[in-house]
């Protein structure tokens, strides 16, 4: 993938890559919690509706069909679900972010 924003074909790959062995929603969601505590440096920045936070760490809903953030700001933690941050990481946890975002649209 390139350095910078990946293409639609590079985050197809990267979905393909993360689901590959998943076999329904649920499980596709599971792997690419998996390929978060793989691949994602947290804690991390970002911001949710304009405010700053720190993303602490993730885990799949499975209720909700999603990621959901576990993020700090002024010393509370909160439940975001991940599609919702504005996420401030490297570029390796920015592109599975992209491919999640991508995978989640219908």
């Amino acid at each position: 993938m390139s350095p910078s924003r990946p293409t639609i074909k590079e985050l197809d790959a990267l979905i393909e890559e993360v689901t590959v062995d998943a076999y329904n929603d649920s499980e596709q969601l599971t792997a690419f919690e998996t390929a978060f505590d793989e691949v994602a440096n947290f804690p991390c920045h970002g911001s949710v509706i304009g405010e700053d936070v720190e993303v602490l760490s993730l885990a799949a809903d499975d209720d909700r069909g999603e990621l959901v953030a576990t993020c700090r700001r002024a010393g509370r933690r909160y439940k975001v679900a991940l599609q919702e941050i504005d996420l401030r990481s490297d570029p390796a946890t920015l592109r599975l972010f992209a491919a999640y975002r991508r995978w989640l649209s219908p």
